[in-house]
């Protein structure tokens, strides 16, 4: 269950810098369209809370809850409808953005909340969240200084180069999450062999 929500936000948090850092490429190369990456980068921070309400609804599907995700996943559609019906009139096609991504957290939340309640799991924030983001700022760090190194960038089409461009970030961000999770495997290892050994000495 932990490493279910671990996961899912790693990807999600991973969605968020590639659709925020190459939203407008992505418009202008994929949709033909500036504006499409204006609201890509709005739908980047729906990722974390897609992939969360996506396998947490899975998860209570599978423990026979299936009346509970139907009632969570209604009242986060309803809330969907209210901004389309008196957001959209106002403030456009914007509304309808924001209205996807509050109803997605709504959803979320609700799943997590049921969870909760039917299985303990443990939440880290620092693990989970913190951990994730700054590594994320760091392999968006490394591509800004390695940006002006491309030999390739000014004879291929902006869809290839924005595609090989996310490859090198996903495999940074990647990298640096396997980095740390051996890390921290050789130190809890460490750690239980220095307990036996105490443990060991003293008897």
């Amino acid at each position: 269950m932990s490493l279910s929500l671990r996961y899912s936000l790693y990807m999600g948090i991973l969605c968020i810098g590639i659709f925020t850092l190459f939203g407008e490429e992505l418009g202008t190369s994929v949709f033909h369209d500036p504006d499409a990456g204006r609201f890509i980068r709005i739908l980047a921070w729906l990722c974390p809370f897609l992939y969360l309400a996506t396998t947490m609804g899975s998860i209570l599907n599978g423990l026979g809850k299936t009346r509970t995700t139907f009632l969570q996943n209604t009242a986060s559609l309803l809330l969907r409808i209210g901004f389309v019906l008196f957001g959209i009139p106002w403030f456009g096609i914007l509304a309808y953005l924001w209205g996807m991504l509050i109803s997605e957290i709504l959803l979320a939340l609700l799943h997590l909340w049921s969870l909760k309640k039917m299985v303990s799991f443990t939440w880290d924030a620092w693990d989970m969240i913190v951990k994730p983001a700054l590594l994320l700022m760091i392999s968006i760090g490394v591509f800004y200084f390695t940006d002006g190194l491309y030999p390739f960038s000014g004879s291929l089409p902006m869809f290839f180069v924005t595609a090989i461009q996310i490859l090198f970030l996903c495999f940074c961000y990647g990298g640096l999450l396997l980095v740390f999770h051996f890390a921290r495997k050789g130190k809890d290892q460490l750690a239980r062999c220095w307990n036996h050994s105490v443990e060991n000495e003293i008897r």
